[in-house]
This record gives C-alpha cells, structure tokens and sequence, in this order.
C-alpha cells in the first residue's frame, strides 16, 4: 500500500511496558529476543521470556517490534520465523480474495518524535504474491534527502512456498540522485533494491528505518497514514510517540465513531499513540470516484493544533521574498504600458508568468518547499515552479495596486485538505487577488488559460493564505465559466447526403483544454485528426474545411470551426429519410454502474450548449421529431427543443452541471436523469417524401 510521508517521522524502537507476547527485542549485536512481558526502569530493560529474566541496558538495544509473535529461540535466530506464521494468514486472506493480485497481509508505521526534535520512523510490510501481475511489488525504491535524513534497510526477503527464504544482500542496494522529472530538481536520492526470489504464491518481506537528523523545524513534526488501498489488508497498524511535555493533535477520516480514538500507552520519556485495523477490503474502483485520501481510513498528526505557529514561521519568509524591486517595477511597466483599464493589466501580468517563466521546480529547503524563491530572482531566472510563478505574479500585481498574495491549495482531483490541524497538507500554490471588493484566484502554471479563468482543479480547494493567516474555499465558478458552445449547420439532400457546417467557441476550462491541443499539433495534424473523426461517421466524405483561431492569441476566445459532406449519410427506406445528428449523442459512464459505493466527484462545473439548424429537402415532410424533455435537480440542468418552421428543423439543447460532487445517496435519481438524457440524445428524425402533385401517397 502507497503511504504518504511528511519529513517528521517516527520508529518502533519506543521502551515501554507491556505484557503478552507483548515484542520481539533485537540487540545492539543483531540477537533477537522473544518477550512475553517488557519494563524498563533506571535507563534498564527488563524482559521476560518464559522463566527467564533479561536485563539490557538501554544501549543495548537496537530494536523492539510489536507484531511479532513468540516463537522458540532457534526459529526467532533466523530473524524471519514469523513468515512461516503469516503464511497461513495470507492463505486465509486468500480464500476471501480469490482474485487479488496481492494481499497486504501485514504492515507497520511507526513514527517518532524526540526530545531533542529529531525523527525516527520505522516501516515494515508483508505481502502475498498471488499472481504475475503483482510480481513487480518486489521491486522497491524509497526516496530520502541525504542532507536531513539517513536510510537503513533493516531487513528485505522473499519467503517462497516451500519455506525457503531468499535475502537481500547489502551490495544489491543501489542510491542514485532521484530522478522526478525533467523539470524537477532537488536534493532527493533514491535508494531502491529488488527483492530476490520474489515468486507467485511466496511472500516478500521488506523492512526500513529513516531518521531525520536535521529536520527543517525542530518544532515542527506531522504526517499521514493510510490503511486501505486497493489490495487487501489483514492488519495495518501505526504507532506515533512523542515526548511527555509534547501535545500530539490528531483527526481521523472515513473511521467508524468508536474506532477513531487511539491506545494510548505510557513510556518512560515518551507517549504512543496506536491505532490499528484488521481485514480490510480492496477499494474497488468505479468512475469519478473520489480520490483515495477522501475514503480510506486515515490518520492525520501534528503538534500543532492550528496554523499560528506555522504562519508565524513562514510569514517572515514571504515578506522577505515579496518584494517590489526596481528591477520588477520596470518589467511591469513595460507589460502594462497602454493598457486600457486594471483588468487588462492583470491579464497581462497573468499571461506574462503563465507564459514567459517556465515550470521549473528547484527545491532544497523549507524556504524553497513552502514559500518559493524571491520574485525578483524568479523574474531574472525566466524559470520557477507554482510557489515561484504565485509569488512574482502576487508581487506584480502588488506594483499597479492590487492586494494579490501566493496562497496554498490541494488540488481537488488529490483530495480534501486537511485544515482541522496544521500541517502541510498543499501540493500546489495559486494567486488570490483581492480587487473592488471581491477575492478571486488566478493560476500561473495554467498556460492554456484566458483570464479571469483558472485551472479546474483548484475549484472548491481550501486556500491557505500565509501573509494573512487565513483558509478561504475557493469558489466553484458557475457552469457558464467552463462552457462549450456548439452551432452546427446541416443541409439535408433528397438522396440523404448531409453537408455540415460546424462552428464551436470555449472558455475556462474547455477552452484551455481546446487551446492545449490545438497548439501542438500543425495545421495538417489538426486535420487528419477531424478528419479521423469524420471518417468514424462514413468514409464517404468530403472534408472542406478544419481551422482554428490562434491557440496563443488570449485576447480572443479560441474557436474551431469545420465544415464536411457526409454522402448519402441519412438512411433512407423508401419514402422514408432517417437522420441522426453527428456527434449529438451523449454518455456518462459515470452512471454505468447500478449502485456505487462513493460519491461522484467531478473537477468543475461545467456546461454545454448545442445550437442545430437543418434544411430539409424540399420534397420531404417532417414525420416525427423527437419530444422536448427538461430535467431541474441540484446536479444536472438539461433542456432540448425540436421546433420545425418550414424547411428548417431548429434544435436548442442546454445541459449543465453546476455542482462539483454528487453524494452516493442521491446516485439513483441522478443515474435516472442522466439515463434519460443519454435516451433522448439518440433520437432520430424521420422525414417523409411528399406526393407528387396528383399522387397518392
């Protein structure tokens, strides 16, 4: 399972005292103890073991595990005897899970907080592998900052069916500089190993511990946990410490009332938090479902209960970067010089950092991760990523007199922020201008995007404005700001040929989507792309034209425009003509299932108008034209008109979405509405041929 790790983590190797087959105690000289009973006094650990009594100095001790289970002193020498007990968990989990890839059938996060402000975590996971597919989870890579943390592979095995075990030697571990993308930079290595022997039906076993020893903040320590995904899971346990004199706040999510409360237990200089799960199912996937975070049991920690000690850290470090040099003055200047009114300004000031300073991420530290690089060296640089754009077009702004300030957002395709207690929870960093009296947001890494619109996955995101000390939503846009309009053109002829004169305009999210494809293709690839769609109707067809305005010109709305005859295209059966509009049909795959689990959730609103007019033969009739259906909810707003006047066929079709989530208890009605709508959009029109004059029909 893919767990989410802030730098402040924690171990396993906490004394405390416990009883019933309560730990496994490995010493400072890799020996392993199995202890029934734990208790430590006077910096000495006093362990039983049967009728035994050992006592370890605290130095002693390199590690203490809490799952495993006892077992005899010759199986626990070999350091991996517990696998031969969780097999048979595994072939359990099996039974239930007849068609898993692989089961988690165990896994284990600890986390600490030392006294002196440094962190230690320790994790360990068991998995079954139960088919081809899931053999590439012996491959393993585990990233870390060489500058702040160390990393030790405590232990990496293979437990095949016939009992042997295969392990990891240290000279197959390789570190390289990490590798995150060709506009990502920072000082990240990653180690990674493959474990050997790795085989269908055996388990592998891998265990590692990470300690910080120059954490950021010596105040600061927070981070995550996930138990579910989309394996099963037999047991998922973490465990968080912190020092007696230290609060630890934590939230939980998607966990029953009664559950969310932890165990707590006493240690000699520190207090352990546990929560843990048994038996949880695979997450199944279904259509626009939410993201993970938003419905698997989680675990949020922080020693901050709200943002003031964060703001208060990183605000000094804003100031410092948003300043208004000479030498940002003079660049806006020159952008703005001629403009018509304080909009204009901001749109050009928008496109100049959309487009002119590329998407460079280069992080090194808390200043360059939280706050970005100073705006003027961001500017002279002509690179920077979303905290750097956010940053220089806030300073921008700040010289023609608009309050704008870089703020932090989670992206809503991530999942829901988590704001109940502090900790850094953003993976991304917008703009909010503040302007006559109103807040909007802009977002400078959004290169297809017009002003005042931007990028889609920032709607209904919680902003966390450090320079103000607030947490705004950011407001879903109405589904006129993410619309398409479509016209469309058609000359029916009597022998069913159809000549389509097609037009559409965008704007926010569709146009910026639009924008994007266009501009990288070339004219001739923009062609045979209509051209494969056309061709998808009939390959008797005749494509006339396929244009679009300047995907880079942003002071108009981009348009696309085509114009093709379909020969012989309507169906005819005798007297009668079949026509079925091109590309009028709608799906929604979003409702194909007959019941979900989890809410719908969408990026945006959105909306879509079609505008038809179709000229008829003159010697044909109107037979039979679809009936007008409207539907009125609080997720979908539909409406289609069939009007004839004349030779002319006039059809009006408005659907739009103006809600963001559909929650599973309204998934029936909602999968009705859209069903219909779905009905409605394959209705033909028939026509009729009229008699010739003094014929009977």
């Amino acid at each position: 399972m893919n767990k989410y790790y802030v730098s402040a983590l924690l171990c396993i190797l906490t004394l405390l005292i416990v009883a019933g087959n309560a730990a496994i105690i490995t010493t400072a000289d890799d020996a392993n103890i199995s202890a029934e009973q734990i208790e430590y006094a006077d910096n000495t650990l006093t362990i039983t073991s049967g009728s035994e009594t050992i006592r370890l100095d605290r130095s002693n001790i390199k590690n203490i595990s809490f799952t495993a289970q006892k077992r005899t002193k010759e199986e626990f020498t070999t350091d991996s005897a517990d696998l031969a007990e969780i097999m048979p968990k595994a072939m359990a989990m099996l039974a239930s899970y007849p068609d898993a890839q692989s089961l988690l059938v165990t896994e284990e996060g600890n986390y600490q907080h030392r006294k002196d402000g440094t962190n230690l975590s320790r994790y360990r996971c068991v998995t079954y592998l139960a088919q081809d597919e899931s053999l590439w989870e012996a491959q393993v890579s585990l990233s870390f900052d060489p500058n702040r943390e160390t990393i030790r592979i405590l232990h990496a095995r293979s437990y095949s069916p016939d009992g042997t075990v295969h392990t990891l030697s240290p000279d197959q571990i390789k570190i390289s500089k990490g590798t995150s993308g060709s506009v990502y930079f920072d000082q990240y290595q990653d180690l990674s190993f493959t474990i050997p022997e790795a085989t269908v039906g055996g388990l592998i076993d891998y265990c590692y511990e990470v300690e910080e020893f120059n954490p950021f903040d010596r105040n600061l320590f927070q981070g995550r946990f996930y138990f579910q995904g989309s394996q099963p899971v037999g047991e998922s346990i973490l465990r968080v410490s912190v020092p007696h004199e230290k609060t630890l706040h934590y939230i939980t999510s998607n966990i029953a009332s009664g559950s969310n409360e932890p165990e707590k237990a006493e240690a000699v200089d520190s207090i352990i938090y546990t929560w843990k799960f048994l038996d949880l199912p695979p997450v199944i996937s279904e259509p626009y479902m939410p993201a993970y975070r938003n419905i698997v049991p989680a675990v949020y920690y922080s020693l901050h209960k709200n943002f003031t000690y964060v703001h208060d850290k990183l605000r000094p470090m804003f100031e410092k970067r948003f300043q208004l040099t000479d030498m940002v003055k003079e660049k806006v200047d020159e952008l703005t010089e001629g403009a018509a009114n304080v909009h204009e300004k901001i749109a050009r000031l928008y496109q100049f950092c959309q487009k002119e300073i590329r998407y460079i991420s280069i992080k090194g530290n808390l200043a360059s991760n939280q706050v970005g690089h100073p705006a003027e060296e961001t500017l002279k640089n002509r690179y920077g990523d979303c905290t750097d754009k956010g940053m220089l077009l806030a300073t921008m702004l700040k010289h023609i007199g608009v309050e704008a300030y870089p703020v932090g957002v989670r992206t809503n395709d991530s999942g829901r922020a988590v704001r109940d207690i502090a900790i850094f929870d953003d993976n991304h960093c917008i703009t909010e201008v503040h302007l006559d009296g109103r807040i909007f947001y802009l977002d400078s890494t959004a290169t297809d995007y017009r002003y005042p619109y931007f990028r889609s996955d920032n709607h209904e995101a919680v902003a966390d404005n450090t320079m103000l000390g607030t947490l705004k939503p950011v407001p879903l846009p109405p589904p006129e700001d993410n619309a398409v309009h479509i016209t469309r053109k058609i000359t029916l002829s009597a022998d069913g040929t159809t000549r389509i004169d097609f037009e559409s305009t965008q704007n926010g999210s569709s146009e910026a989507s639009f924008r994007g494809s266009a501009r990288t293709l070339k004219a001739e690839e923009y062609e045979k792309q209509i051209r494969e769609q056309v061709a998808a109707l009939t390959a008797d067809y005749v494509l006339e034209l396929a244009t679009h305005t300047d995907p880079l010109d942003f002071n108009t709305q981009f348009k696309a425009q085509s114009v093709y005859t379909l020969n012989r295209f309507a169906t005819k059966s005798g007297r009668y003509m079949i026509f079925a509009i091109p590309f009028f049909e709608m799906s929604f795959p979003e409702v194909s299932l007959e019941k979900r689990r989890y809410n719908i959730e969408y990026n945006t609103s959105r909306l879509r108008t079609d505008q038809v007019e179709i000229k008829i033969p003159a010697d044909f009739g109107v037979k039979y034209l679809p009936p007008a259906l409207r539907i009125q909810s609080p997720y979908v707003e539909f409406e289609v008109i069939y009007d004839q006047q004349g030779d002319n066929i006039n059809i009006k079709r408005k659907l739009a979405f103006p809600r963001r989530i559909v929650p599973v208890a309204d998934y029936q009605t909602y999968k009705q509405d859209l069903e219909k709508i779905a009905h409605a959009s394959k209705q033909k029109i028939f026509l009729e041929e009229k008699a010739a004059e003094g014929v009977e029909p």
